[in-house]
């Protein structure tokens, strides 16, 4: 891929970019043998090279974050504690705090301010979702175990070690955040893609239900949390789980990343019940043995139950809105996926059966298709 692809999407000037590159590298005592590759993934306001070295220096690459938007306070206004000034990158913060608690995050070679660039360690390729692709059935039990230690190692190590500074323990996964994702399946998935279709009293249904997740989840113990704790977020790099993609860390119900690993995209699908149910079990033994008090079994099952439905409504809405109107409609070859957890686990819940039956109405994705 182009490297200067990346930049363009981020409505960056490469002729800019690239003297501020070779500038930092001088500085860095790298000189200016060096070739750039353009990396798939990144977001709307950043975007990733790998940086590769002609001369045989150590390290042989890095991996170079391009920000599109320089201030820090971007996009997370409305979830910062009244009053905190927001003085760095959430990404900085973040990597700083998890680094000198033990989180196998990527570390920072340098940090151009001015032109955007952060210089990070080169991890490799190998995403924890190939692995899983690769792995027998103990194989997988294996490497999701180590996930969930690191997991565990984020929000019991480096969350429980004060820290003024860090960014990600003054913010928090509020009824707002809450809301708005939830809305997003209905703005996306039934208003925009279908046209305002619901009938008021259906509308009000998935009002209920809407308020119903948010109120229960407002009122779960909380813990410090990635909150984008997927197989695709995850990579493999000399045998250990190193952890990208952090800089949205902060305090939300501690089984969110549990269920984010566990039933982002299509990863049910690729994992199967038997393996969830494992490592459901597996983290909960793991938070009692690292001196978390988590309610008793039967309430920790109904916020991980609650955290994987609120994300099967915010990623089927998500998915559309990406489709629609960021032209990306490979995300929707996931959707099938994500409205399978979405039909389980409305299920899960009796009080929900009503608004599974209201929305079959309007989705047939709903309904599984009879094989035969």
């Amino acid at each position: 891929m182009r490297w200067e692809a990346v930049c363009e999407r981020l409505s960056l000037k490469p002729e800019v970019i690239y003297p501020a590159i070779v500038n930092d590298l001088k500085e860095l005592s790298f000189g200016s043998d060096f070739c750039l590759e353009g990396l798939p993934g990144g977001a709307s306001n950043r975007g990733y090279l790998r940086l590769r070295f002609n001369s045989g220096k150590s390290p042989g690459s890095m991996i170079l974050m391009v920000l599109k938007e320089l201030d820090p306070r971007q996009g997370i206004e409305e979830v910062v504690e009244d009053g905190f000034e927001v003085r760095e990158l959430p990404f900085l913060s973040a990597q700083r705090h998890f680094g000198k608690y033990g989180v196998a995050v990527p570390a920072i070679h340098h940090y151009n301010s001015q032109a955007g660039l952060i210089y990070l360690e080169d991890l490799g390729d190998v995403l924890l979702r190939d692995m899983l692709n690769s792995c027998e059935e103990s194989g997988r039990v294996l490497w999701l175990e180590k996930a969930v230690d690191e997991l565990i190692r984020l929000q019991l190590v480096a969350g429980r070690a004060e820290d003024p500074d860090f960014i990600g323990f003054r913010m928090r996964f509020n009824s707002r955040l809450i809301r708005w994702e939830l809305e997003h399946f209905r703005e996306w998935a039934l208003d925009k893609r279908l046209g305002p279709v619901l009938k008021p009293e259906e509308s009000a249904l998935l009002t209920e239900c809407f308020e119903k997740i948010k109120s229960e989840l407002l009122a779960s113990p909380y813990i410090l949390s990635h909150r984008d704790y997927h197989i695709d977020n995850l990579m493999v790099s000399n045998d250990r789980i190193r952890v990208i993609d952090f800089q949205d860390a902060f305090m939300a119900p501690y089984a969110y990343d549990l269920a984010s690993l566990l039933y982002d995209r299509d990863t049910s699908l690729l994992l199967g019940k038997g393996l969830i149910e494992h490592i459901i079990n597996y983290y909960f033994q793991r938070l009692r043995e690292n001196g978390f008090k988590p309610l008793d079994f039967d309430g920790f099952r109904r916020v991980f139950d609650l955290c994987v439905l609120h994300r099967a409504f915010k990623i089927v809405g998500r998915f559309y809105f990406l489709a629609i109107v960021k032209n990306k409609p490979e995300y929707l070859d996931f959707q099938p996926a994500e409205y399978i957890v979405l039909g389980e686990y409305l299920d899960r819940f009796a009080e929900f059966k009503p608004v599974k039956d209201m929305l079959k109405n309007y989705l047939p994705e709903l309904t599984p298709k009879q094989e035969g």
